[in-house]
């Protein structure tokens, strides 16, 4: 973090231990003839810190003391310098770097390490002038002078920064486990399910947490990546903010099936998308090529500032629709587009206009947005699941309907082969055994007036038996599966008859029923029925006038027979001419069909069908 501090340059010695120890080596290691260049221009130490102030970056600083080593050893110590890209020590035949864009030097402790210190050593009673180079990359740096630290002191320097430093790294470690799990979490979720939203979140989880590693790795002591090559650090820091975003978008249209349920969403967050990866391009390759960190910084903010805005009118946009899911991982998305921008605005404010807003870590806004997104995903996903898992037991409910359905309408379609089995047995079978023996009765007779009687019943019982083939096959027939179909069938043999007997005769059927499907065996059950109805008004009513009536109320079919001929006695219906058989048909079908008639005052046939 940038803080000039406009403080006399010292030369410090022991830093913050006191006591004997401090005097045994202030007494070994004496310093005089202090010297502070900018460039190769020799200044005093106020103008050394004013120009490092107003332009780091463009020029080298230098200090240079005299170092005199008053025992009979040799000395080791430690050089601390705050955090500067880049520091050069030279002392004699010891040339040693360090700086936060380098590696840590050869030869340095675990303690030196984690202070940032870099090791020297001056020999017995021997006097070296040691020189210090500071060269700046980046407008980030914290220096307060350079500070001379044996073991104990160093040690001291550590432990006394150690109460806050080690509850930060407790946090710090906390929140890397954090997302360490998840991570493990999203990408066996992605090994099981294999859905693109799983990998999706697994990558947006690997890039933050790479991310906060760029920043915090040596804190953990470890040295991977970022701490092996520290330039990642300034190459890869836009970058690890920048695809995140791109691939959490990403995340979200698959999550919520953005694409399917709200296209015109879709295609503008696919432009945003195809922005955010546009601009992770141009700006790695800009600040590869500029270093310019405060430029790169501005462009970031203006550019995620209008990112945040966008972003804030698609949650919006998605709030409205009152979904469950959509809320639980809109909330996530809010949580971490606020937590981002108010690491923004609070690093611009600390680092840029150097304005103290005593908040001791900025991350903690950023990381406080992440893990509440988490458990905002989190939870997304078990409502996600527990919707599938009602929509699977749903499926299989309407699986077991369909399983029913098809083994109701197997036994339907059974009932139907044994009824037309049934049929061809009792009227073709004993029509042809009843051809059968007339034919071998007319073989047997003499007489040729009998044997042509006989033959005429042969005759009678083909034409029988093949309109009864004729109407089994039309049942059967899918093409007939319409009421208009069956109608035209009807009114075909309805007008065949009454016009050859003579019988004046009205059709009426209503205009809206052409288009009502009707089962097989239910076709032809009522064409039977009415077959047998009219077929009975010609053979045995003596009526001069009959009326064939079709109405359909989308609930109900009715058809009726009527005519005006001699009558019957309706109480004496179950006896003769076929009656029983229509009251048996219509009972198949669950239907009803009522027979209306006195002597003397006509009859009707009347059968009502239960569509609905």
């Amino acid at each position: 973090m940038r803080r000039v501090l406009l403080l006399f340059y010292c030369l410090l010695i022991a830093g913050l231990c006191h006591g004997q120890a401090v005097a045994n080596f202030a007494a070994k290691l004496s310093v005089d003839s202090v010297v502070c260049r900018v460039d190769s221009a020799a200044v005093t130490d106020t103008v050394l810190f004013r120009e490092m102030g107003r332009s780091v970056r463009n020029h080298v600083f230098m200090i240079g003391a005299m170092l005199h080593n008053n025992s009979d050893s040799a000395v080791p110590f430690s050089l601390g310098y705050g955090e500067l890209d880049y520091i050069d020590a030279r002392m004699g035949s010891q040339r040693v770097q360090g700086g936060t864009l380098r590696r840590t030097p050869a030869g340095a402790s675990y303690l030196q390490r984690q202070t940032g210190a870099l090791p020297l050593r001056l020999s017995p009673h021997a006097t070296q002038w040691l020189s210090v180079t500071i060269r700046q990359r980046t407008d980030e740096y914290s220096f307060d002078g350079i500070a001379l630290y044996d073991e104990n002191s160093l040690n001291a320097a550590f432990v006394h920064d150690l109460p806050a430093s080690n509850g930060f790294l407790i946090l710090q470690m906390l929140f890397q486990g954090f997302l360490l799990c998840q991570l493990l979490y999203a990408f066996f979720q992605w090994l099981m399910v294999r859905r693109p939203e799983y990998l999706y979140y697994f990558l947006y989880m690997l890039l933050i947490g790479l991310y906060f590693l760029s920043k915090q790795e040596g804190l953990f002591g470890t040295d991977v990546l970022f701490t092996r090559w520290p330039v990642l650090k300034i190459y890869l820091g836009k970058t690890l903010l920048i695809l995140p975003y791109y691939v959490y978008f990403r995340f979200i249209r698959s999550f919520l099936e953005i694409p399917r349920d709200h296209p015109r969403l879709n295609r503008w967050i696919v432009r945003l998308e195809v922005f955010l990866l546009g601009y992770a391009a141009f700006d790695f390759i800009f600040i590869v090529a500029t270093f310019d960190r405060g430029f790169q910084t501005l462009v970031y903010t203006v550019v995620f500032a209008g990112v945040f805005l966008l972003t804030l009118g698609f949650m919006i946009y998605m709030y409205r629709r009152r979904q469950a899911l959509i809320f639980y991982i809109i909330s996530g998305s809010l949580c971490v587009a606020t937590g981002h921008i108010l690491g923004l605005i609070f690093s611009y404010l600390e680092i840029n206009r150097h304005i103290d807003l005593g908040v001791p870590d900025i991350f903690v806004f950023p990381q406080a947005g992440i893990v509440l997104e988490v458990l905002c995903f989190t939870a997304g996903l078990s409502y996600k699941s527990l919707m599938t898992e009602r929509e699977k037991l749903s499926s299989q409910e309407k699986l077991i309907e369909q399983l029913k359905a098809n083994e109701l309408l197997q036994q339907r379609m059974q009932h139907i082969r044994n009824k037309i089995a049934q049929d061809l047995h009792d009227d073709i079978g004993s029509t042809l055994s009843s051809i059968s023996i007339l034919s071998d009765l007319a073989l047997r007779e003499n007489s040729g007036s009998q044997t042509m009687e006989t033959m005429n019943e042969i005759k009678d019982s083909s034409i029988l038996l093949m309109e009864r083939m004729d109407d089994i096959v039309w049942s059967i027939n899918p093409r007939n599966d319409s009421l208009e179909n069956l109608l035209m069938r009807v009114r075909h043999f309805a007008t065949t008859l009454f016009e050859a007997r003579g019988v004046d005769y009205v059709i009426d059927i209503q205009r809206n029923i052409n288009e009502v499907r009707l089962p097989m065996d239910y076709r032809q059950h009522i064409y039977l029925i009415l077959k047998e109805a009219i077929n009975n008004l010609v053979k045995y009513a003596d009526a001069t006038q009959a009326w064939l009536e079709v109405r359909f109320d989308e609930r109900h079919l009715v058809l009726a027979v009527r005519d005006n001929g001699k009558g019957f006695d309706s109480s004496r219906v179950g006896k003769g001419n076929g009656l029983t058989g229509m009251q048996r048909r219509a009972g198949l079908m669950n239907a009803r069909v009522e027979i209306v008639s006195a002597p003397g005052q006509g009859s009707s046939v009347r059968l009502q069908v239960d569509i609905a």
